[in-house]
């Protein structure tokens, strides 16, 4: 006579309900490991390094006001826009004239920064030029030349002749190809007696900016990049937080990586008015807008 068994049907039932709950809290707990949502973190190890998987996004873009003092006391007088893009693998270096659109209400960049510090100057970057620019940099000359000297020096292609006079001391500069020191560079950014105006002396800084870049990037490597960081924030005035930082340093090495010769630099133009003031032409804020794009 046959035995007819009972049915486990409830015991599978429940097997199968038990690692099917298993298997949704795995998931649930390493969702962003399994399915990442967002761009910034694909492809990063926990330095915030790339790897091959990484690729620049828009929201890798930065600009970043850098301004310049003779003494950490002082108020800055050269200030540079310096714009990122990392989708671009470029760095654009534009200097910025101090009397940009807010002479005719009794301002300039200098005594903005006086009134305001370096967030008054960014917000009123933000509002004349609408780029989106968060982040500032103020240097003296110690701070520069510290912070170059670790850098590099530059090969620098002089046009003419140019006298430096910087307080009673005098020192000519002859045309041709010169090897500048982190000193010499900021001798003649800062002191040169550029007779030929303001947008003669924009295009050497930015052809030196670019230029001392251009020389020097490929030795920078993830370590470095972060002796940098600590450097900028120990020489320099700045709101440049360790999140900032690290949101960019990937796109930073990958541009280090793939770019060629990232830097470049570009001088607005536009009509100077008698009271010491610039009106920026609407052609050239489109310019600067679309060199962070």
């Amino acid at each position: 006579m046959s035995v007819r068994r009972k049915s486990n049907w409830y015991i599978y039932a429940v097997t199968f309900a038990i690692t099917l709950a298993l298997a949704l809290v795995a998931i649930f707990t390493f969702r962003q490991y399994l399915f990442p949502t967002g761009t910034t973190s694909v492809g990063l190890n926990n330095r915030g390094e790339p790897d091959e998987n990484f690729k620049p996004t828009a929201e890798h873009n930065a600009s970043i006001m850098l301004m310049f003092s003779d003494n950490a006391e002082d108020s800055p007088e050269l200030f540079v826009l310096a714009e990122y893009s990392a989708v671009e693998n470029r760095l654009a270096f534009i200097p910025i004239p101090g009397g940009i659109s807010v002479a005719s209400e009794s301002r300039n960049l200098t005594n903005i920064y006086t009134a305001q510090g370096g967030n008054g100057v960014i917000n009123a970057i933000n509002n004349i030029l609408g780029v989106k620019c968060d982040t500032y940099v103020k240097m003296d000359r110690k701070g520069f030349i510290n912070f170059v000297t670790g850098f590099g020096s530059v090969e620098y292609d002089i046009a003419k002749t140019i006298v430096i006079r910087d307080g009673i001391e005098s020192e000519i500069l002859n045309a041709g190809s010169q090897n500048l020191t982190a000193e010499s560079i900021f001798r003649l950014a800062m002191c040169a007696d550029f007779e030929e105006g303001e947008a003669y002396r924009f295009n050497v800084v930015g052809g030196l900016l670019s230029d001392l870049v251009n020389q020097n990037f490929r030795n920078i490597d993830s370590t470095l990049m972060d002796i940098f960081y600590r450097s900028f924030n120990e020489i320099s005035e700045n709101n440049l937080s360790e999140q900032k930082y690290m949101a960019h340093k990937a796109a930073l090495l990958y541009t280090v990586a793939y770019g060629s010769y990232p830097a470049e630099y570009y001088v607005p133009y536009g009509e100077y008015t008698e009271d010491g003031g610039f009106i920026i032409s609407e052609n050239s804020i489109t310019t600067i807008r679309q060199k962070a794009e």
